[in-house]
């Protein structure tokens, strides 16, 4: 009975003891989980962590039904003396030895994440430093014993990258750190941290980001011994609006040395391959690319390198490079590479190309282009070129179109020049230059060189060949040294009077000074027709010099400075020579000159012509032009024993007899008008025959037809002089005289230039019948007035009352001539 009773006790007290731990359980959890688990708990766990290789602190301690312990706000460092911190881990599942845990020994097995996240600072010196934030993470390591770590299928998620890992490594902490090691695993980070920085500027799709898988193996306390394996995939990743289709990349690490033995991409044109080593703890390495990816937008968007709206690539773009860099401390890339390229549709600077092959190499910020070749339908240009950026030198050779130059020097004076050149049918150009410009400044450039061309127009003006060296640079541009061939096939000069189909002139300088807007001419010479050859530089001026229309290619030489301004600072002296005729338009009628030469002095607007000679109407002429800006010329001429039937076959009026004409004039006229033409001159007329007189006066026909000689009765006036002015166009004088054997004759009148008129008022002093007849007419015995009027080749003259005479024909009248001996 009593052993019932204490069975019964024994039972109630049993389910007392169960029901009270069943209730104060859970409560003593939440507590103790509350408050965290006794700090012993956490030094021993802290203490056998260490006996790993790793050293931590530990925030809290708390138990998980049926998970474990769970330690929170974990510090992880690499020193004893907890100065290096390594990484934080917000909380990690910690298992045990179970059967050595019965025993009194704590020995850990295994530490597991679920979720967690983990923060490495990247300077493991700097706990401030940045950090690298791992969310998401997942995995477990193993601690088997004999120092042995096995981490299995770890994984996270940094900067939106999936990244796994799984790793083999020994762990146990030797005394002290290796040397080098801190140093080493800094290195690491902060490459790691570069590689993380990278990827958060990739935009990519959420739901397929890149993916990162490490495998790893070695001594975690010899940085030397560690080897990894490292895998990216990745597809439609973005860097600033440039999109890489597909990227995977395949990379050993060996100790310091990381190898990535295998890198492609692919864009919308093409794809990359290549290949890297890198030196963790030299931080230098090598590498060598294949690449037909779109140049110039990856370059910008995923370099930083914008080639600026200068160069275009819209073809093929075919790369190969190799080379070695090296980080400095200011983890700047020190690059030096080789490598040849092949593309299609350049665009450089506004030029489309349509190929483009160079090799290059790149070396201390100096990029340097060798073979270059530019290729377009109409041309190749070859050459090299060195990069100093923002500064380029160059050397070329080029047969391209001139036209094709015309972007580079867009609204510069060089654009004008270019833009005066047309080709014609076979028109070539070859240039050879070297020089160089700044990219950063557009005025600042500079070329020399020479070149040659072949059935071009410049200005209009054809030429069959040229070729000169040449200076050229924003400030001044300088041909010297020239030759050029003038096409004269179409030229109205040589149609007109069958002349040559080109003439040759030498250049000795025609220089551009940008600052004054000049251009110095310099020992040009040559047998060419003037207009043409000064065309090239001064057009307006060339206008004016086609009035002188040479039969033939003068011989010219000319130097000064021609103003491309309104200014009129031009100063040109052109000196002439020709064995042919020349035409020259003077008082409205065309006249042939002979053999002419003269020096041509021109001075803003003004023309000079000295020491003009030549022959015309079978006598020489000397003379002097001066045509001034506001349509005015003003002249001297003087000739000797002119033609007078040439001279009036010329002028349109008559005149019987042959007979020459020497004289003078000083004139001016205003733009060719002869109605605007004033001046004054003299003249003498010899061995013609102005008219005849009847001395048998009414009996002089009759005798004339006894005798059967129609000159019988007559005498003739053979020579005569007078002074003359002219104004607005008609010419007068008063002082008209000539006279025969026995008879004298003074004359006043004038002759309207323009309508080629005559009136004309002639007296004579008569002897012998004809006196006769004025003898009623005392004081003037003798005496007989004439006047004509009418157009000079069909002048009518009748006798007149006769008036007193003008003061200066009165001592010309009063007494006869005497006899003299007839001619």
């Amino acid at each position: 009975m009593y052993h019932l009773h204490l069975t019964r006790n024994l039972r109630s007290l049993y389910f007392l003891v169960v029901t009270f731990f069943v209730v104060a359980l859970p409560g003593l959890l939440w507590w103790a989980n509350h408050t965290g688990l006794p700090q012993a708990w956490r030094d021993a766990i802290e203490n056998e962590i260490s006996k790993k290789g790793a050293y931590v602190r530990i925030g809290g301690l708390s138990y998980l039904p049926f998970r474990g312990l769970a330690a929170r706000d974990v510090h992880v460092f690499s020193d004893p003396d907890f100065q290096h911190e390594i990484s934080r881990l917000e909380r990690v599942l910690v298992d045990f030895d179970k059967s050595k845990l019965t025993r009194g020994q704590v020995e850990i097995t295994k530490l597991e994440l679920k979720n967690a996240r983990l923060d490495l600072p990247v300077d493991p010196d700097d706990p401030q430093s940045e950090m690298l934030q791992v969310t998401g993470a997942n995995g477990t390591l193993l601690m088997p014993g004999g120092r042995r770590l096995e981490i299995r299928q770890a994984s996270g998620r940094i900067a939106g990258i999936d990244v796994e890992l799984d790793a083999r490594l020994i762990g146990y902490q030797q005394r002290g750190p290796a040397k080098g090691s801190g140093n080493s695993m800094g290195q690491r980070r902060r490459l790691l941290a570069r590689v993380i920085s990278e990827l958060r500027e990739w935009s990519f799709d959420a739901r397929q980001p890149p993916r990162i898988r490490i495998q790893l193996e070695g001594n975690a306390n010899d940085p030397s011994s560690l080897s990894s394996k490292i895998t990216l995939a990745a597809r439609k990743l973005e860097k600033n609006s440039h999109m890489l289709r597909q990227v995977t990349c395949e990379a050993e690490l060996s100790g310091d040395l990381l190898t990535v033995t295998s890198l492609h991409a692919t864009d919308a044109l093409g794809s990359l391959d290549g290949r890297l080593d890198y030196d963790v703890g030299d931080r230098n390495g090598r590498f060598d690319i294949r690449s037909s990816l779109e140049i110039t937008p990856l370059l910008k968007s995923w370099a930083g390198v914008d080639v600026g709206k200068g160069l275009q690539v819209s073809g093929r773009q075919n790369l190969e490079a190799e080379g070695s860099f090296l980080i400095d401390p200011e983890n700047r890339p020190q690059i030096q590479l080789t490598g040849r390229a092949d593309c299609g549709g350049v665009t450089v600077r506004g030029i489309l190309f349509e190929r483009v092959e160079t090799s290059f190499s790149w070396r201390d910020r100096e990029f340097f282009l060798r073979d270059v070749r530019l290729s377009r339908p109409d041309g190749v240009a070859t050459g090299k070129a060195m990069i100093q950026w923002p500064l380029v030198r160059l050397a070329l050779e080029s047969n391209l179109p001139a036209r094709t130059y015309q972007p580079l020097f867009a609204g510069q004076p060089l654009e004008k020049v270019i833009l005066d050149f047309s080709e014609r049918k076979g028109a070539a150009i070859q240039v050879r230059l070297e020089g160089g410009f700044d990219a950063t400044d557009r005025r600042s450039w500079a070329y020399t060189g020479g070149g040659n061309l072949k059935n071009m127009n410049y200005r209009g003006v054809p030429v069959n060949a040229a070729d000169c060296k040449f200076s050229l640079s924003h400030h001044e541009l300088d041909f010297f040294d020239g030759t050029v061939v003038f096409n004269y096939q179409n030229y109205g000069l040589r149609e007109a009077f069958n002349g040559p189909a080109e003439g040759t002139a030498k250049i000795g300088r025609i220089r551009y000074n940008a600052k004054d807007k000049t251009v110095d001419v310099e020992d040009v010479a040559g047998q060419v027709w003037a207009a043409p050859l000064v065309r090239f530089f001064a057009p307006k001026i060339a206008d004016s010099l086609e009035v002188y229309r040479f039969h033939q290619t003068p011989e010219l030489r000319g130097s000064g400075v021609v103003d491309v301004t309104p200014q009129g600072r031009t100063a040109l002296d052109v000196s002439f020579r020709t064995a042919a005729n020349a035409d020259y338009r003077f008082l409205g009628e065309n006249l042939t000159l002979s053999k002419p030469s003269g020096k041509v002095s021109i001075r803003g607007p003004r023309v000079r012509i000295d020491d003009l000679e030549c022959r015309t109407f079978e006598g020489p002429v000397n003379a002097r032009f001066d045509f001034r800006g506001d349509g005015r010329l003003d002249g001297e001429m003087s000739w000797t024993g002119l033609s007078i039937p040439e001279l009036t076959s010329t002028y349109g009026f008559h005149m019987k007899g042959g007979g020459k004409l020497t004289g003078r004039l000083d004139f001016s006229i205003t733009d060719g008008k002869v109605e605007t033409m004033d001046g004054e001159g003299l003249f003498a007329l010899e061995k013609t025959e102005l008219f005849s007189v009847p001395i048998f006066g009414p009996l002089s026909p009759l005798v004339s037809g006894v005798l059967n000689d129609r000159r019988a009765g007559f005498e003739r006036a053979k020579n005569a002089f007078c002074t003359f002015r002219i104004e607005d166009g008609i010419l007068r004088t008063r002082d008209f005289q000539t006279a025969t054997t026995s008879l004298t004759f003074a004359g006043d009148g004038e002759v309207d230039l323009k309508a080629r008129t005559l009136d004309m008022t002639m007296r004579m002093n008569a002897r012998g019948l004809l006196g006769l007849i004025t003898l009623p007419l005392r004081p003037f015995y003798g005496m007989f007035q004439f006047r004509g009027t009418g157009p000079l080749k069909d002048t009518k003259w009748e006798n007149v009352m006769f008036t007193a005479p003008p003061e200066e024909q009165g001592a010309l009248l009063k007494d006869p001539p005497r006899a003299r001996v007839v001619e």
